[in-house]
């Protein structure tokens, strides 16, 4: 599969808006953080608190990142929705990487985020926080992202392989960007493994 100069801008493009909505992510927990005066820095695939998160802000700094999260994923939808191009498309598929991810890991593991971020953010809502409800509100967003692009771009069987491989590299992407920001910074905020 050969690539021309305009398909590796196109390529680096996406995964630059991977990467910033991953750190917008981190930047919603902040900001919810820094506006009850406890600082935290973000990094670009985590969040550190400097100060102790009392228990009953704890849920809804777990909230400031998904809402970040939905935030980016809408405006990307909309986006496309409203302007039609490559630049609107590519930033839709790079606002999304992280819900799919969340998505392919709801369905294959049972939930979407790895820690008690969505059961916390659930509880802030008042959901259950056993409950699936980000689980599946991602996973729809995620299916209305993929139904306003078939609808719209009207892909063909011969776009399948750079699909795939856009999805193989962004999973290897974001695993690869979670481990070496947790390898960086872990050791700096004494996180221990």
């Amino acid at each position: 599969m050969k690539f021309s100069r305009d398909q590796m801008k196109t390529w680096t493009f996406y995964f630059l808006i991977v990467f910033l909505s991953i750190f917008f992510h981190e930047l919603g927990h902040c900001i919810v953080a820094w506006a009850h005066g406890i600082r935290a820095i973000p990094t670009p695939a985590k969040e550190y608190s400097v100060d102790p998160i009392p228990d009953q802000l704890k849920y809804f700094v777990s909230a400031g990142g998904v809402i970040a999260t939905f935030i980016a994923s809408v405006t990307g939808i909309i986006l496309f929705a409203v302007k039609q191009t490559k630049s609107s498309l590519t930033f839709l598929a790079g606002v999304m990487a992280s819900p799919l991810v969340y998505s392919i890991l709801f369905i294959f593991k049972g939930r979407g985020h790895g820690d008690t971020e969505f059961q916390e953010t659930q509880s802030a809502m008042g959901f259950s926080y056993s409950g699936h409800f980000l689980d599946w509100a991602l996973l729809l967003l995620c299916l209305a992202a993929v139904f306003l692009w078939i609808f719209i771009a009207k892909p063909n069987y011969k776009s399948l392989p750079k699909i795939l491989l856009g999805a193989l590299l962004t999973f290897a992407f974001i695993v690869f960007l979670q481990e070496a920001n947790n390898a960086l910074f872990d050791p700096i905020f004494g996180v221990k493994p």
